[in-house]
């Protein structure tokens, strides 16, 4: 029997591996391609959530745009360099934007 996966982590780089620590399935890709691919995988295995290595994050905006309006999976783009782009954050202020309809912060 196949192992259900709810949360799963993609990244290019070793600092993803650390989440096999707390359970999460974690994919290394090497290529955007690679990414998307992983990303349809997981969504057909019904994954719940992906969190997305920041640099992946922002190499596949289509991708990302795809699985913007549908329920899940729900992509969380994930600092994994040394220094974080701030991706994670400007997603989370453009959301609050959004809904209430100015920038609180």
């Amino acid at each position: 029997m196949k192992e259900k996966i709810d949360i799963a982590a993609i990244g290019s780089d070793d600092t993803i591996i650390l989440f096999n620590a707390v359970g999460i399935k974690t994919y290394m890709v090497k290529s955007s391609s690679e990414a998307e691919k992983t990303i349809a995988q997981l969504t057909n295995e019904k994954c719940r959530i992906i969190y997305l290595a920041e640099d992946i994050y922002e190499v596949i905006p289509e991708t990302i745009e795809k699985y913007q309006y549908t329920p899940f999976p729900i992509i969380i783009p994930l600092p994994t360099k040394t220094v974080a782009k701030g991706v994670g954050l400007k997603k989370i202020k453009d959301n609050v934007e959004k809904a209430i309809g100015i920038n609180i912060f």
